[in-house]
C-alpha cells in the first residue's frame, strides 16, 4: 500500500507501508527478551499446556507469537489456521468456536477486561492433551485485577516470562531494523544521536521512528538530525499534552 502526497515543488511523494517482516530470523535476540524466546521456542516440550509472555508495549510479543505459530506450521503434515485474538473478543458466544476448532490458540493483550467466566471455561477447554494456547500481556496475570477466584489461581500457575525494557545493544539493532522495516538508510551519526536522546523503552522507539518517518516524508527530505531533532519535539510534546487528558 502507498500514500502519495505533493511538495512544494509540485512532486509527488510515495510513502510505503512498511514491511514488518515477522520471521525468526528477523527476531532480535539479547538479553531482554533472550529468556522469552526460549521460553517460546522450547515447544513442544512445554511442561504446561500454555504459556504466558508478558513485557512493555512494542517489545516483540506478537513477533514471538508469530515465531510460535511458524514452529508448529512447520511440525504439521499441511498448515492448519491458528488464530491469533485480542483477548477482549473472548466471550460466551465465541468461546467453543475457537476452543472446538483450534488445537492452538494465541490470545492476545489479556487485561482486567476480559470476560471472566468465558476464560475460565477457555482454560478449561485447553487444559487437556493436544492443545496449547499462548498468551500475550504487558502484565503477569497474578498482577491483573481479576475478580474471579477460580479463573485467578488457573491463569496464576501459568508459566510465564517477562521480556525487559532494551539495553543499547538491543536499541542499536531494534532502531536499524525499524529503519530497514521502512526502506530508510540512516548513517552512523543519526543512529548515535537517536540513541543519545531517545526514552530506553520499546515503544518510544516505535512511535520515534515513526514520527521520523512522518517528518521526512511530508516535507520530502531525507532522514536528517534536524529532522530528528524534531520528531522528539514533537513525541515530547504529545507525552507531556497525555498528561492532561
Amino acid at each position: 500500500m502507498e500514500n502519495r502526497l505533493k511538495n512544494k515543488s509540485g512532486q509527488y511523494l510515495l510513502k510505503f507501508t512498511p514491511n514488518t517482516y515477522m520471521g525468526e530470523e528477523d527476531f532480535l535476540v539479547a538479553p531482554c527478551n533472550e529468556n522469552a524466546y526460549k521460553a517460546v521456542t522450547l515447544w513442544p516440550y512445554w511442561q504446561h499446556f500454555a504459556l504466558n509472555i508478558f513485557g512493555p508495549k512494542s517489545s516483540g510479543k506478537s513477533h514471538l507469537a508469530q515465531i510460535w505459530i511458524n514452529r508448529i506450521q512447520m511440525s504439521l503434515p499441511r498448515p492448519i489456521q491458528i488464530p491469533i485474538v485480542p483477548a477482549q473478543h473472548i466471550n460466551m458466544k465465541n468461546l467453543n468456536k475457537y476452543a472446538n476448532e483450534n488445537p492452538f490458540l494465541v490470545i492476545e493483550n489479556l487485561d482486567g477486561t476480559i470476560n471472566e467466566e468465558a476464560f475460565f471455561h477457555l482454560y478449561n477447554h485447553y487444559n487437556v492433551e493436544g492443545k496449547f494456547i499462548l498468551f500475550t500481556s504487558e502484565l503477569p496475570p497474578s498482577k491483573l485485577p481479576f475478580k474471579l477466584p477460580d479463573l485467578r489461581s488457573r491463569l496464576n500457575i501459568i508459566p510465564t516470562v517477562e521480556i525487559l525494557q532494551p539495553d543499547d545493544t538491543m536499541l542499536t539493532a531494534l532502531i536499524a531494523k525499524l529503519f530497514n522495516d521502512r526502506q530508510i538508510i540512516i548513517s552512523q551519526d543519526i543512529l548515535d544521536y537517536i540513541l543519545k536522546h531517545t526514552e530506553r523503552s520499546f515503544d518510544y522507539v516505535a512511535r520515534l521512528i515513526e514520527e521520523i518517518d512522518d517528518i521526512s516524508w511530508t516535507y520530502g527530505r531525507a532522514v536528517s538530525i534536524p529532522i530528528v531533532k524534531d520528531a522528539l519535539t514533537n513525541l515530547n510534546k504529545n507525552q507531556q499534552l497525555e498528561l492532561f487528558i
